[in-house]
């Protein structure tokens, strides 16, 4: 607990400690880095002749874990009936309207706003205001990874295809349509469109992190979702290695197509820097379903996806919401997804 305390204080503290007496006892502490920019510390004790190792695992935080995640809340309210699974941020108040229900720990930077008054919302993992949780200003560490041993593309749009037999179809810009193995494509999964749009459908079988970077004015940086995009091994019904991060600087579009007028499969935590998950056209267009979407969404505000009228409402245009948390994430990560830039306890092993 000391030794972690010194490096919840700061990440950067190496010198551990060597033969330390307490009560009797001695303990030496031993901290390194190791794969993927982790800290282990290693604490082995003695006290009557009992010897005790403990291993502590800390990484930097994904965003990835977070099954929701709004800079901008707006007047957007949580009301009886909606259900949260995961980790939930928001970076101004939260704002419930009856008894909502957050089965995963539920973090504000600015308090909890309840109208009426009497809503009472349930918190089955905890919630805790005045915790600041930043979005990055780029996706540097992400576009180094694509450079080093990944895919990095620059200014052009790219569209790429899923295979399930481990492969991925693409064409960058107006070059040849290919196919290759997703390893070939992007050895360490890190995949970086830059200045440009990127689109996606498929089914993938293996691990990625994809990303469109550039400037809204331009009409760049955004992620288009033609069809489905969905595991190969689903992780609801048995084990599955597939992970998917897709992550944009402006916003992660539906495409407004035959393909997705009738629902959208999403696997995979979106990550949107300045915009948010929307539908394309989603005020004009029909009726199309259910967004199903397996994993989380960060994005800095919320994006219409449809519209409703009349009392009860029904939607109108666009789609209906469904989504549902994949629990590996709070464990897990896509390659090179960004963090917090906090530490956390990873793991905590004694023998």
């Amino acid at each position: 607990n000391m030794a972690c305390n010194e490096i919840y204080l700061s990440p950067n503290w190496r010198a551990g400690y060597a033969n330390l007496h307490i009560d009797g006892g001695i303990a030496s502490a031993v901290v390194d880095t190791v794969a993927g920019g982790k800290i282990r510390v290693t604490v082995t004790s003695e006290y009557n002749n009992v010897r005790d190792t403990i291993v502590v695992l800390w990484g930097l935080t994904a965003f990835s874990k977070f099954a929701y995640y709004s800079y901008i809340e707006g007047a957007i309210y949580w009301i009886t009936g909606d259900t949260v699974w995961g980790p939930f941020h928001s970076q101004q108040r939260l704002n419930v309207s009856g008894n909502p229900v957050f089965y995963g720990k539920v973090t504000t930077k600015n308090g909890l706003f309840r109208q009426p008054k009497s809503s009472k919302p349930k918190f089955y993992g905890g919630y805790q205001t005045g915790v600041s949780i930043t979005l990055p200003v780029d996706f540097q560490p992400l576009k180094v990874a694509a450079q080093t041993a990944g895919r990095y593309i620059s200014k052009k749009d790219v569209s790429l295809t899923f295979n399930a037999d481990g492969t991925v179809t693409y064409q960058e810009g107006s070059g040849p349509v290919a196919t290759v193995p997703l390893t070939t494509y992007a050895p360490n999964g890190a995949i970086f469109v830059d200045n440009g749009n990127l689109r996606i459908k498929g089914t993938i079988s293996g691990r990625a992190t994809v990303a469109a970077t550039g400037s809204s004015g331009a009409a760049k940086g955004n992620v288009y979702l033609d069809d489905d995009i969905v595991y190969a091994h689903d992780p609801r019904s048995g084990s599955s290695d597939d992970l998917l991060g897709i992550c944009a600087d402006n916003d992660v579009i539906i495409t407004e197509n035959a393909a997705n007028n009738s629902d959208i499969r999403i696997d995979g935590s979106i990550f949107s820097r300045s915009g948010g998950l929307k539908a394309d056209n989603y005020n004009g267009r029909p009726v199309s379903g259910t967004i199903h979407l397996l994993g989380g969404i960060i994005q800095y505000q919320r994006g219409p996806v449809g519209t409703f009228s009349g009392s009860p409402p029904v939607i109108d245009h666009g789609f209906q919401k469904k989504y549902r948390y994949d629990n590996r994430l709070m464990v897990d990560t896509p390659p090179y997804f960004p963090t917090t830039g906090s530490y956390e306890i990873l793991s905590w092993y004694e023998r």
